[in-house]
């Protein structure tokens, strides 16, 4: 013991301050490098996420007992890697994340120096799309919703100007249901957001596959009445379908009920002209009078 503490005071107290800084480096650096093999590793779940959908997120992550870690201000959210894609599939059930269409954001990072002129549309198109998207997925019935836009370009030296037209795909909350004022209002909108688009030339379907409106111009006259009977058809049946639903709604519960209506509409339309002779019925045809 004599010998190990002569040893140390022939060192020097400052050398002996730089050896014990130099051991503890080591075993910091040990200690974090083993607690980074044996901690299980994290990959992105979701990226690009607004305020809403990171909350939901969490929320529904809290509930399942999955840990997470959020970075980016809340954007982006990290789980294990073990658990990514059982978490994904839990999440996809729930709707979530339900606001992640791609807007006009997406100039925000991109490269103007090199960028071609077909992918400058590309991605002006996908903008347009996405920020229709979430334009209609703010009404309330609507969980979420997917646009087509079509926008034809007019050839050079070509007289024909073909019309833009659009496609959407509705996903509705539960049970509910647009009806005749709410699609028209969906159809006007998306038109009002770009040139030269007709109300009529946007067609809407939901989840289920029903149609909820054609859009198509009809030229054909007997085509178009039998479109505006189909029309007036679906409009019936989906009302009588809410009533009932909204009846039995009450004493059930809401969204335990669905139903549907069959209706059987005539729209035929008889023109009959008659010309009646009666050997019985004498009438006088003239009478002249002369004093």
């Amino acid at each position: 013991m004599e010998t190990l503490a002569q040893a140390l005071r022939n060192i020097g107290p400052m050398r002996l301050v730089v050896v014990g800084g130099v051991v503890l480096g080591l075993l910091v650096f040990f200690a974090v490098f083993i607690t980074r093999l044996t901690s299980p590793t994290t990959e992105l779940l979701y990226g690009a996420l607004d305020a809403g959908d990171s909350a939901r997120i969490a929320g529904q992550l809290q509930i399942m007992g999955v840990k997470y870690e959020m970075r980016q201000n809340g954007t982006e959210i990290y789980v294990g890697g073990q658990d990514i894609s059982r978490v994904r599939l839990a999440l996809a059930d729930q709707g979530l994340p339900g606001h992640g269409s791609v807007g006009y954001e997406i100039f925000d990072d991109s490269e103007g120096l090199g960028t071609t002129k077909f992918i400058q549309d590309v991605n002006l198109l996908r903008a347009l799309e996405g920020e229709l998207a979430k334009t209609i997925q703010g009404l309330s019935p609507v969980k979420s919703a997917r646009v087509h836009l079509v926008l034809p370009k007019r050839e050079l030296f070509s007289r024909q100007r073909q019309e833009p037209s659009a496609s959407i795909v509705l996903t509705m909350k539960g049970a509910v249901r647009l009806n005749a004022e709410q699609v028209a209002a969906v159809q006007h909108v998306i038109a009002a957001a770009i040139p030269g688009l007709l109300p009529r030339r946007i067609s809407i379907i939901d989840n289920k596959g029903k149609l909820l409106a054609a859009g198509f111009d009809e030229t054909d006259p007997a085509q178009a009445i039998i479109t505006k009977a189909e029309e007036k058809q679906r409009a019936l049946e989906s009302r009588l379908a809410r009533t009932i639903e909204e009846l039995l709604e009450k004493s059930v519960g809401f969204g335990k009920v669905r139903a549907e209506v069959h209706a059987e509409m005539d729209f035929d339309r008889i023109s009959t002209q008659e010309e009646s002779f009666d050997p019985d019925g004498q009438v006088v045809r003239s009478t002249q009078t002369i004093e």
